[in-house]
């Protein structure tokens, strides 16, 4: 429920930028869409759910780090960073609770 909160506020932060752009942000998929596309009937059981959380967290991460060089917009830039920080921190949780650890080579979230 805690990275669901942090989720809500990624979303309006988002969608506020977006706003503030002159753009529309997109609308969410209908939840069958997203049990169709997450492959949700695969899931046996809560290791499995952690698996899907983690890999998420970790393609967001990378997602909103591979966004930055394209701002123009330093205040931009600063949004997606620091999203970027949530989602990593969300990831490294979920990997702590599978039993992984974190790699010692840098950039473990790319």
């Amino acid at each position: 429920v805690l990275f669901q909160g942090h989720h809500k506020a990624h979303r309006d932060a988002l969608a506020g930028a977006i706003a503030t752009l002159g753009g529309k942000p997109v609308a969410p998929e209908t939840q069958a869409t997203y049990v169709t596309n997450l492959e949700v009937a695969k899931i046996t059981g809560q290791t499995d759910i952690l698996r899907l959380a983690q890999r998420l967290e970790r393609g967001a991460a990378n997602a909103y780090l591979g966004v930055i060089p394209s701002f123009g917009s330093t205040d931009l830039a600063q949004v997606a960073a620091k999203l970027a920080s949530d989602e990593t921190a969300h990831w490294a949780l979920l990997s702590q609770v599978l039993g992984e650890n974190l790699k010692a080579a840098p950039f473990v979230v790319s």
